[in-house]
């Protein structure tokens, strides 16, 4: 692939470079490749810890009651990978393909913001956003500096004794009313976000990326078959598995930092032809 493009590669340079308006979904594959590990792989936090406890509110609360050192320890975690965590090449691919009017959205199941430092104007993600807190009180939602949170997040994990509510909500950004706020993450049993507006999306498009996906978390992979129901060319790009088999009309066996350089460049030079 470093010395020939793939046929794949030059199919989807091809059909993004007629696109008028082409939607790009992307899963945990996606920020894998900027260091941040999923979750359901074998190793991640669902392969170690039970979601019903550690993915919940009332198992967060059981977990504080025994002192919080599981808690702990997935902040530990959490704050390790995602300090660290950059925007990708591919980040910035899609990013350039808004900015050459390709790309209409990101629809996200990625919690990091790295769309959004990448420079994507228009993402929605159905899983929220770790940056992004909402107020209990008055239930407005705002944004926080991504360094100060996560160094709220450091002490807590840095701390010694037990671990309480109260301690965590100490650490925790208010609102401008006062009130308590959360991260506005969607955790196990709650609804998914923006799913209206990202169905709503799949059916605008004209063309639907599909980016690190294992396609079994639902609502969300629902995404994909609406984009395919309302007649969108399906690219999937996943370096481990083809998961929209029966429905995808290109798919390319590797990493999205890899291959989506390779496709942007590609769709510069048909569009300078045109």
């Amino acid at each position: 692939m470093k010395n020939n493009l793939s046929e794949e590669i030059q199919k989807a340079a091809e059909i993004l470079s007629q696109a008028k308006s082409a939607v790009i979904f992307s899963g945990a594959g996606m920020s894998a490749e900027s260091g941040i590990a999923t979750f359901r792989d074998p190793g991640g936090l669902w392969d170690r810890f039970d979601p019903a406890e550690v993915g919940t509110a009332p198992g967060i609360m059981s977990l504080l009651s025994e002192g919080g050192d599981t808690i702990r320890e997935i902040i530990r975690e959490v704050v390790e990978a995602f300090t660290l965590a950059r925007p990708n090449a591919g980040h910035l691919a899609l990013a350039e393909l808004e900015r050459m009017g390709v790309a209409r959205s990101v629809i996200t199941q990625n919690i990091d913001n790295l769309h959004r430092e990448a420079g994507s104007t228009r993402v929605f993600e159905v899983h929220g956003n770790l940056y992004r807190f909402r107020c209990l009180n008055c239930e407005s939602k705002f944004f926080v500096d991504r360094s100060d949170f996560l160094e709220r997040l450091g002490d807590i994990a840095r701390g010694s004794g037990p671990l309480s509510l109260e301690g965590i909500m100490e650490r925790v950004p208010r609102c401008s009313c006062g009130g308590v706020s959360r991260p506005d993450v969607v955790m196990f049993g709650e609804s998914v976000q923006e799913l209206g507006e990202a169905i709503f999306e799949a059916h605008q498009s004209d063309v639907m990326l599909i980016l690190g996906t294992s396609g079994v978390v639902y609502p969300a992979a629902m995404v994909p078959q609406e984009a395919r129901k309302a007649g969108a060319v399906l690219i999937e790009i996943n370096p481990t598995e083809v998961v929209f088999a029966s429905k995808n009309d290109v798919y390319i066996r590797e990493k999205a930092a890899v291959a989506l350089p390779l496709i942007v460049e590609e769709v510069k030079k048909r569009k300078k032809k045109k």
